[in-house]
């Protein structure tokens, strides 16, 4: 079975159904455990489960899934003040999280075959196929307001480059800024090698309509290939995209892994920009996600080619190293952190000048380490025990 399609088959099976993690003979308390402001999301290898799992503070002591948590499936991770929000079977779910326990608010049935999610802003979520197979080039979506879980607007946009002979197109992402909504898809042949183009379609929102789409081949798989990925960053308005050319993903061969500029209120891709990451990393093209840290700065993780060997160690080896890049001197820093598994990751919550960065660990453990953006330093966390791997934080209670 292709690579790419057994990954995304397992990553359907692997993320719906609660239950309580572990057993409540093995639980294990600290003060760190009580809390629900943070949220941490994992899994467990044999027998596969995912989970989630909260904890009071980041900075210190641990929290386990030894006895807390539940377990979770579905699509996407979304966890939103105080509730969680599951995707699964073309319907959305509204659950309450307290005291390690799931409860159903309300569930809804979207239009079309509900994938991709992403957040507009606090209550308000955009959900996509995500996906598309040859010929058919329409993606489809479904504007929830998540206070009621009512649907504001759906409907269906027609994008461009998927010829008769491609296999699909991916939404690589979905970003709102300042009235435009910015897509970028990835245009895949039939032997899962993409195109060496990328793609970007924007509308008006929330009128969804004025549809542009704009291209450029100095790069090619604009965005990121999972949901779970951050993939922009914004600074003095503009927009800036990370692109995914690595050997098994995006897998572009004949482009660099790069970060292009989308001017305030532009439809096209900035043609006097590029950040060419490949080239300052002796072409190292296994770039993946960007989050942002302010002032034209972000976190971007980069796996290395020398332990990077096969299919698997994308997801079950020690490979990711972490850098800061910054957008407008075109430079990357690498965090003095001990290197990462698990390619399909949201590993960085940002807040308060402080960037919390979960590094998931074989070697090492689970831990959040503090950056401190102004100073650069960094400081070890808080432990996430009882889980194979860790590759989701962010805050579920403000």
């Amino acid at each position: 079975m292709n690579t790419k399609l057994k990954f995304l088959g397992l990553l359907s099976i692997a993320l719906m159904g609660f239950s309580s993690c572990s057993n409540d003979d093995k639980k294990e308390t600290d003060a760190t455990t009580t809390g629900e402001e943070f949220v941490f999301s994992g899994g467990v290898n044999n027998p596969s489960a995912n989970y989630m799992l909260t904890a009071g503070t980041l900075a210190t002591g641990f929290t386990s899934a030894n006895g807390n948590g539940a377990e979770i499936t579905g699509n996407g991770r979304l966890f939103k003040n105080g509730f969680y929000y599951k995707i699964a079977s073309g319907k959305l779910s509204k659950y309450k999280f307290e005291k390690n326990l799931l409860t159903i608010s309300k569930e809804i049935t979207l239009a079309g075959n509900a994938l991709w999610s992403y957040w507009l802003n606090d209550n308000t979520l955009i959900v996509w196929n995500g996906t598309t197979s040859a010929p058919n080039a329409d993606l489809t979506y479904n504007i929830v307001n998540t206070d009621d879980l009512s649907i504001a607007k759906s409907g269906t946009l027609t994008v461009t480059g998927l010829q008769a002979t491609d296999k699909a197109i991916y939404l690589s992402g979905c970003v709102l800024n300042n009235g435009k909504l910015y897509l970028p898809y990835t245009v895949y042949h039939s032997g899962w090698t993409s195109t060496s183009v990328a793609y970007l379609a924007s509308v008006d929102y929330p009128s969804m309509s004025n549809l542009k789409i704009d291209t450029d081949n100095r790069s090619g798989a604009l965005g990121t290939f999972s949901t779970l990925m951050g993939g922009t960053i914004k600074y003095n308005n503009d927009l800036y995209i990370i692109t995914d050319c690595g050997d098994r993903w995006g897998s572009v061969a004949d482009k660099p892994s790069a970060i292009f500029k989308v001017s305030n209120g532009s439809t096209e891709i900035n043609a006097d920009y590029f950040f060419d990451l490949s080239t300052s990393s002796n072409g190292n093209k296994e770039f993946y996600g960007l989050y942002d840290l302010g002032n034209g700065k972000g976190i971007t993780r980069l796996g290395k080619k020398d332990v990077l060997l096969t299919f698997d160690d994308y997801n079950s080896s020690d490979v990711f190293e972490y850098y800061v890049v910054d957008v407008v001197a075109k430079t990357k820093t690498k965090l003095n952190l001990p290197l990462s598994q698990y390619v399909s990751a949201s590993p960085v919550l940002v807040e308060n000048g402080k960037a919390y960065i979960l590094v998931s660990s074989k070697a090492n453990g689970n831990f959040v380490y503090t950056y401190d953006i102004n100073s650069g330093s960094l400081t070890k966390g808080i432990e996430v025990k009882g889980l194979d791997y860790v590759n989701w934080i962010s805050r579920l209670n403000k």
